[in-house]
């Protein structure tokens, strides 16, 4: 990974944890529950993409594991979105999350 990179998502990383932390004192617990299970997701990704750039990565992860990890990622983020809308009234529970995918 490029210097530049890694500067850049260290640089994002720290942003996400300094929102997340300033959430959990505002935000509902639905919401807060959504957004934790969407921080330990991006976390994973994060922990995964580190060791392969280090190359320490377990011999089970490589650049498919990554790309896994962040689907699954995303339909963390796609989920709290929803969960969030609903909070706020803008979208009724039973109309799904609104999945790219789905």
């Amino acid at each position: 990974m490029a210097d530049e990179l890694r500067s850049e998502l260290d640089r994002a990383r720290r942003e996400h944890r300094l929102r997340h932390a300033e959430a959990q004192m505002l935000v509902p617990d639905a919401v807060m529950a959504a957004a934790g299970t969407a921080n330990r997701h991006l976390g994973d990704l994060y922990g995964l993409l580190m060791r392969l750039d280090r190359g320490t990565a377990e011999p089970e992860e490589d650049v498919a594991t990554a790309r896994e990890c962040m689907t699954v990622a995303w339909d963390a983020l796609w989920r709290m979105r929803h969960v969030m809308r609903v909070d706020l009234g803008i979208t009724a529970p039973e109309e799904g999350y609104g999945l790219p995918n789905g």
